[in-house]
């Protein structure tokens, strides 16, 4: 600051200023004099020939700008000012309160106090043009632009969003909820990223930025629905209110609610539990500041090399723990097909030559391996799934569909050639459709996927397969599963024959009526049928009637089961509603009676909506219905 600035803030004359601290001020009003003197004492202005001459000596002192009411605030400048105290630096503390105004006058009193540097803590502000005193700016963010003339050390607040979310997704949560305040928009950002690099979308309820009275009253209310299995708290004291408010629900954490914060805080460790937390190394960071700004003022290094960017860490405490579900069963693989359905709805099924109008269309994701392991997945099974689809719309829609419904999807591979495969579905009011099916990326599932993802085998206990894929794969994947003692489970779709030798290695094989009669032509009946199959060697027989139930035959048991009492709406994927949960219930150690009831159960329920995946039924809807399953058995 000098006398050109004081005239310009008192709008008077640069001579006059001069006159006045020469006191040579006898023609100039009193008025006059007392504002100019005011400014100079509020800026504490000392002309520059009494402070520093031409070879600007160092005072050792460094200025700091910072906002009061800033994260971090005090863990930054206890950093700050003991490294600067090693290095034989005083600091001078002004806060700012993040207005830009108070920078300016700020920035006028640290250059008249002579610092040789200044640290600016955590404000996204743009500093005054001033080439001679050194400047450091430590920010929540990279800008784009940074001057020459400053050192940005720097974290990225995105950075912590991002963290939380992805450390919450890969312990197995989807539903989780954020309570972020106003300006959290980057946490927001980087929570949504983390999503996205799912092909996942959050629900939009459960995203809440608000001032701390609208969190308290608001928000915590809205995210806190029965299905939130987590919650990312914009900070320890968001996290303090929620730990208080899941106390008077009487929810538990971890263990009902898992919470975690995206900023850390001594306090995360005091409370009960322990709040896990993302770690922004404040004193690290204060150290670093303290560190690169005598670098520039002693001249070893010029502001631009002395930029830095810290990475962010999780602590893992104690409120975070996989969700309920992952209490599962033991492992189920699916290996199959994956289609974009497309639904028709029809007066009838036409016949040759025959145009027959829609009154509806609709696209939806499919594909009996998809639509088996979504099923699974939103029954809480633990599904693997083994798959190809095309690198399109079509694809990621799917993908969406099955990491939204817990299923793994380590052995999916999207296909840059060839696009997703499709099906073609007729549905009449009755609800009995014909489908016609697109094979697409499907096409190419073969031998070599299934090797390089054969370790997903390792420990699972159920493999599902259905002949919508190529005979071929499906025969080699029986054969690892024989090596690793997987039990398999097939469908026969889309085929008429199959290979003989196919037969012998299936533990549980689930053909329709309709598929039995094609496999096994003749007037037997499906008691006799059903004999044959057992006498080629399938261990276990489970030919599903639709309306009228299913029939099991085995070396233990032989007899019918009646169907779940449902409307049926579309039986589109009922029969993989069926073996999804059937193989689910074995592989939490029921016996078969009972999977094939709760397999009855969860079809029931899919034939009363319309589609494949989205009708499935989930564990929550399921347990309506357990009195009766367990009635029954």
């Amino acid at each position: 600051m000098n006398i050109k600035d004081i005239a310009k803030l008192c709008g008077v004359s640069p001579s006059t200023v001069s006159k006045i601290l020469h006191n040579k001020d006898s023609n100039i009003s009193v008025e006059t004099r007392k504002k100019v003197l005011e400014v100079i004492k509020e800026y504490q202005y000392v002309p520059y020939s009494k402070v520093i001459n031409s070879a600007a000596p160092k005072t050792n002192m460094i200025g700091v700008l910072v906002s009061g009411d800033m994260y971090g605030g005090q863990e930054f400048l206890y950093a700050i000012e003991a490294a600067a105290a090693r290095e034989g630096y005083s600091i001078i503390l002004c806060n700012t309160q993040g207005e830009e105004d108070k920078i300016q006058k700020y920035w006028g009193v640290l250059e008249n106090k002579g610092v040789d540097g200044i640290i600016s803590v955590c404000q996204d502000v743009e500093l005054p043009e001033n080439g001679k005193i050194p400047k450091v700016q430590i920010l929540g963010k990279k800008r784009e632009n940074s001057k020459n003339d400053t050192a940005d050390i720097y974290f990225e607040m995105q950075e912590a969003g991002y963290a939380a979310a992805n450390y919450l997704l890969e312990k197995g949560h989807r539903k989780i909820a954020c309570l972020l305040r106003e300006d959290d928009t980057d946490i927001k950002a980087g929570c949504l990223l983390a999503y996205k690099e799912r092909f996942i979308s959050p629900d939009k309820e459960w995203i809440f930025l608000g001032t701390d009275e609208d969190i308290m009253n608001i928000g915590i209310a809205r995210c806190l629905g029965e299905e939130v299995t987590a919650v990312i708290c914009a900070d320890m004291e968001i996290g303090n209110i929620l730990y208080e408010k899941l106390r008077e629900r009487g929810d538990t954490i971890p263990n009902k609610i898992s919470v975690i914060s995206a900023r850390d805080h001594k306090m995360a460790e005091r409370i009960c539990p322990p709040m896990t937390a993302v770690h922004i190394p404040t004193n690290e960071i204060g150290e670093a500041a303290v560190g690169a700004l005598i670098e520039i003022v002693e001249g070893r290094k010029p502001a631009y090399e002395c930029r830095k960017r810290f990475e962010l860490k999780i602590i893992e405490r104690g409120s975070v723990k996989k969700p309920a579900n992952h209490d599962q069963g033991k492992k189920i693989v699916v290996v199959g097909s994956m289609n974009m359905d497309c639904i028709i709805n029809v007066s009838h099924i036409p016949t040759g030559g025959e145009t027959v109008r829609s009154g509806n269309i609709v696209s939806l994701p499919g594909g009996k391996g998809a639509n088996q392991a979504v099923g699974a997945g939103r029954l809480e099974g633990l599904v693997y799934m083994i798959g190809r689809l095309g690198n399109d719309s079509d694809g990621k829609e799917i993908y969406n569909s099955l990491v939204n419904s817990g299923v793994h999807t380590d052995g999916v591979v999207f296909d840059e050639n060839i696009p997703t495969g499709k099906a073609y579905i007729n549905v009449p009011p009755d609800g009995e459709s014909t489908i016609v099916i697109y094979g697409g990326a499907n096409e190419k599932l073969d031998r070599s996927q299934v090797r390089q993802y054969a370790q997903l085998l390792d420990d699972a206990a159920y493999c599902l397969l259905t002949l919508e894929i190529a005979e071929e794969t499906v025969e080699y994947t029986i054969q690892k599963c024989k090596k690793k003692n997987v039990e398999v489970i097939l469908k026969p779709s889309s085929v008429e024959k199959m290979k003989e030798s196919l037969f012998e290695n299936i533990d549980y094989f689930i053909p329709n009526e309709k598929e039995v009669k094609q496999l096994i032509p003749g007037d037997a009946t499906i008691e006799e049928k059903a004999d044959i199959l057992l006498s080629k060697g399938v261990k276990n027989v489970i030919i599903t009637l639709g309306h009228k139930g299913c029939y099991l035959k085995n070396a233990e048991y032989e007899r019918y089961f009646p169907a779940a009492d449902f409307y049926p709406l579309d039986t589109t994927g009922a029969a993989d509603a069926f073996i999804s949960a059937f193989a689910v219930a074995l592989s939490e150690g029921h016996e078969i009676l009972y999977a094939i009831r709760f397999a009855s159960y969860a079809a029931g329920v899919s034939i009363t909506r319309q589609g494949v995946q989205p009708a499935m039924a989930d564990r929550k809807g399921l347990a309506l219905y357990q009195e009766e399953i367990n009635s029954f058995t």
